[in-house]
């Protein structure tokens, strides 16, 4: 009880937003307009929890216009409707979807497919437009003022959180206390840095890699990594071992904590800045790794103050800017691939609306939209999400069916009928969407409308036989036309995870005789870090048996990342003799086999063009380079480690 209680008062604003907007629409503009609410109620349902900015928001409802549109002129003629039901599911997929976002296409497709159900004419489109700009009012509106309240996300402030809890941990090595490398704060700390990755990831703009904002977000990415790095390193020369030392780690954790408690990344503190200076300077003058560590950390730091203090917030440079053949290649040609999780799922989403549009057209009978409607709602990016689906929707319908059949000839009159469809939606909206009793919700909200109108033994009927069509047919879709389960997408996000350890030697090898491009490798930490946040989340559905091993490698690969990152910083500001790059283009090279050895051992694909090592000879250090042959020393060890791993498990 308690459960459904909290439940109910999680789902409250969605609940009441959709009744308020309900009645309003079904008052101003009548029975027909009211499948506006839904769609409505749905961006509501996404964004409110979220911060959004006046334009973010305008941009949002501006997509509900333009799409509501293009749903008018789908419903022309056939033509119209097939070629619109192609274009507009690719564009949408393509542009709002991924393997770390499967869902993002849902809101947009849904306003797309739910206002072609029911055509209008030219005077019908009309008021059906005004319903939508009165939705999207309040939608604004509600999304504006929980914005501005505070009522956001719990992770919206993880750059706060991330700083305290490191913090913390630098006063327990500071005080030589032990850290277990499995604490639950650590994990938070862990769960934190993909939190901001994926921040970063999510602020994509049209010109650059990242936008202003997401350069900040993607910075402090950065610096948490390097720092969790630092905590959680098991070499003792990072340590404070010194009095001074020690003192200095202590009033760095102080700092840290306090930065915990500000905003800074919106309104940059001056105690911060002057404080961070006073302690960047105590951290140049000493001379071990720890010394240094700090004083990397504080300037990437103050960095950051720095540009979150400016009015302008735009600090691009060239470096920044992605080539016009680049973003090409990532937006459209990359992902027309057969093989992509965009390309296979728009193309089933395509079949699925052409079919069910032009079905929907062509029969007369009035509910006939019934078969795409949950059609659209069943298919789903993963062929066990879309089976688990079917089996819950024809339960929850044939269930529903049955108990509006039991209890509508016991409600007279309009008012009881909206009586009970407005219990049914708060049910509907406090139900775990997807399960039996969600579906239950919706055929009992959906059949009251219904019945209204026409009896209700045959809506009952109709209902079901629908549904039961869509199943079919979705199956048949899922199972033969480019199929993907989460196996399969599993395998491939382990092997782009490798892929992306290659392309981070491919950078290295670039900046020992280039400038590094930012754009590049802030490119590739997005897309190691997404896709290795996305093994992690899948490891318990679909390889669980295994879970402790994939986890290791995770945090091998982890940790080489995070060296070799480091790696290319510190490479790419230095003049390097034909010797120094000579040994560190062989360190390449060698690592380059080891890694496409351990692929071919846990049967990925591997990389095709990689050099001849027969004759090199292998080092991994440098003279007169102490830091960067740490680093390298660090990083061929962790891949020693996972060399072994992968030799255990399969041979």
């Amino acid at each position: 009880m308690e459960y459904v209680r909290g439940k109910f008062t999680q789902s409250l604003p969605v609940v009441v937003f959709f009744l308020a907007m309900f009645y309003a629409v079904l008052l101003l503009f009548g029975t027909q307009y009211v499948m506006v609410v839904s769609l409505g109620t749905l961006y509501f349902q996404v964004n409110y929890k979220k911060f959004h900015t006046v334009s973010s928001i305008l941009l949002l409802l501006g997509q509900q216009i333009c799409l509501l549109v293009l749903a008018y002129a789908a419903t022309w003629n056939i033509p119209f409707c097939l070629l619109l039901n192609l274009v507009v599911p690719f564009w949408l997929i393509f542009s709002k979807s991924s393997p770390f976002n499967l869902l993002g296409y849902f809101s947009c497709l849904m306003t797309f497919t739910f206002l072609q159900l029911m055509p209008v004419d030219w005077k019908g489109f009309l008021v059906q437009l005004e319903a939508m700009i009165f939705c999207c009012v309040f939608v604004f509106i509600a999304v504006l003022f929980y914005s501005r309240s505070g009522r956001v996300s719990g992770d919206s402030h993880a750059e706060q959180k991330s700083m305290e809890i490191l913090g913390n941990a630098l006063e327990k090595i500071a005080r030589e206390e032990e850290i277990p490398g499995n604490s639950k704060k650590l994990e938070e700390l862990f769960r934190l840095q993909r939190v901001l990755y994926q921040e970063a990831y999510q602020k994509r703009g049209r010109k650059h890699i990242v936008t202003s904002e997401g350069k900040r977000k993607y910075m402090f990415a950065v610096l948490m990594q390097r720092t969790i790095y630092f905590v959680t390193s098991g070499s003792e020369t990072l340590r404070p071992k010194e009095a001074e030392a020690r003192k200095l780690a202590l009033e760095l954790s102080c700092y840290m904590k306090e930065a915990g408690k500000c905003d800074f990344m919106n309104r940059p503190s001056e105690y911060l800045e002057k404080e961070g200076r006073k302690l960047l300077k105590k951290a140049e003058a000493g001379k071990d790794d720890f010394y240094r560590s700090v004083a990397d950390f504080l300037r990437l730091f103050l960095f950051i103050l720095y540009q979150s203090g400016r009015k302008d917030r735009v600090f691009f440079n060239e470096q920044w800017d992605v080539p016009a053949k680049q973003k090409f290649k990532d937006r459209v040609l990359y992902r027309m691939r057969p093989d992509s999780f965009e390309m296979r799922f728009a193309l089933r989403m395509s079949l699925v609306l052409m079919v069910g549009m032009a079905f929907n057209m062509m029969f007369d009978e009035g509910h006939s939209y019934w078969f795409v409607m949950n059609a659209f709602l069943l298919l789903r990016p993963m062929y066990e999400e879309s089976r688990y689906r079917m089996r819950t929707r024809f339960l929850g319908t044939a269930a529903g069916c049955l108990i509006i059949t039991v209890l509508i000839p016991l409600l007279h009159g309009t008012a009881a009928h909206f009586l009970f469809a407005s219990v049914m939606v708060a049910c509907m909206y406090t139900a775990v969407p997807g399960t039996v009793i969600h579906a239950v919700f919706v055929t009992c909200y959906a059949l009251t409308m219904t019945t209204m109108a026409m009896g209700t033994n045959e809506a009952a009927a109709l209902r079901l036989i629908y549904v039961i069509g869509a199943v079919l047919f979705v199956l048949v879709v899922n199972r033969f036309f480019f199929p993907t389960s989460m196996g399969s997408q599993f395998r491939y996000n382990l092997q782009m995870l490798f892929h992306m350890h290659h392309m981070y030697l491919r950078i290295l090898e670039d900046c020992l005789s280039h400038p590094l491009d930012y754009w590049r490798i802030c490119d590739a930490q997005l897309q190691y870090h997404m896709v290795q946040g996305q093994i992690r989340a899948d490891i318990p559905k679909v390889a669980a048996k295994e879970e402790n091993r994939y986890l290791k490698v995770l945090g091998l690969t982890w940790r080489m990342a995070s060296e070799i990152q480091q790696m290319i910083f510190q490479t790419t500001h230095k003049k390097w003799d034909a010797a120094a790059r000579n040994i560190m283009e062989r360190y390449i090279y060698y690592t380059d086999y080891v890694l496409n050895q351990i692929q071919e051992m846990m049967h990925l694909r591997k990389e095709k063009k990689l050099k001849n090592i027969e004759g090199m000879q292998y080092q991994r250090y440098i003279d007169g380079e102490p830091q960067l042959s740490r680093l390298m020393t660090q990083y061929a060890r962790n891949l020693s480690r996972l060399y072994i791993l992968a030799v255990r498990k399969y041979r």
